[in-house]
């Protein structure tokens, strides 16, 4: 089983928790911790830790990480963050190892072998670099839900810390990005929030709950799972095509957050340009269902 650490926004968009409980399922991956960001990463991480218990995983490390971006970019807070999960404000948190200390820490002890998912703003990750010279060369793979890399736009995550996000992509960490390009081509349907509802231990009515208040916030009947994919770019990548790049984050004006691929091909960051779309649903679905 392969060391997987999830780093996360988890609480907003609901696609966090989904990808979570993904990984959490995978016979393939080992998930020993979680890192939360961006925010009240406090909330964050009693929302992962319930989820957690949820799943019978009490033994998952639950790490609150860095609040503020490395840009101080302001933060976007959505207000309905763990809304319908009872609780939360009784879950303690250990506070007394920060983030990039937990994944220095982790990548020393998995001997190269630790691999990364990091589906919110790169924070935590840019940070851990910052805070130790051999980080990037102990990871073994780092997955990033993040960017727009053939769309001329900015993404979130991307956007919450520009600057983050670039000292990642100039790390020289084996890194895959999924962006939008291709997860704006996956869904989660009514069909597929039926089927998750019947999961046992309070698991299954709690992602509906989840599923069904991101729908009213953003009034959708639907939404895309941006980091499941991400995180079945781990698992399947036979699903997916790819190209290679090196990547700089644009830092102002109409630039701003834009993903812009330089060295085409020659690069060493490897970014998602296609997928097998309704594949990759019908994995997603039936792994948080396994």
């Amino acid at each position: 089983m392969r060391p997987v650490i999830l780093d996360t926004d988890i609480g907003s968009d609901v696609d966090d928790i989904l990808a979570l409980v993904m990984l959490a399922k995978s016979p393939e991956l080992q998930l020993i911790g979680i890192t939360t960001v961006y925010g009240d990463t406090i909330h964050r991480a009693r929302i992962a830790k319930a989820t957690c218990a949820m799943l019978q995983r009490p033994e998952v490390k639950i790490i609150a990480g860095a609040p503020k971006p490395v840009s101080k970019r302001q933060v976007y807070w959505a207000g309905h963050e763990g809304e319908g999960m009872r609780g939360l404000e009784t879950i303690a948190i250990d506070t007394s190892i920060k983030a990039e200390e937990y994944l220095v820490a982790n990548a020393n002890q998995c001997s190269g072998e630790l691999e990364i998912l990091a589906i919110g703003p790169l924070t935590n990750i840019a940070k851990a670099i910052q805070f130790s010279a051999e980080f990037k060369g102990h990871v073994k793979h780092l997955y990033i839900m993040g960017g727009a890399f053939w769309l001329d736009r900015p993404e979130h995550n991307i956007r919450c810390d520009v600057d983050a996000a670039q000292i990642v992509f100039d790390s020289g960490i084996p890194i895959t990005a999924v962006g939008l390009d291709v997860t704006l081509r996956v869904w989660i349907t009514e069909q597929d929030v039926q089927q998750i509802s019947t999961l046992p231990n309070q698991l299954g009515k709690t992602l509906e709950n989840e599923i069904r208040a991101w729908w009213t916030f953003r009034d959708l009947d639907r939404n895309h799972p941006h980091d499941p994919l991400a995180g079945l770019a781990m698992i399947h990548p036979e699903i997916f095509r790819f190209e290679y790049g090196d990547v700089k984050v644009g830092s102002s004006g109409r630039e701003l957050a834009k993903t812009m691929i330089t060295n085409l091909g020659k690069g060493g960051v490897r970014l998602a340009s296609d997928v097998l779309a309704r594949t990759a649903e019908k994995e997603i679905v039936r792994r948080i269902m396994s």
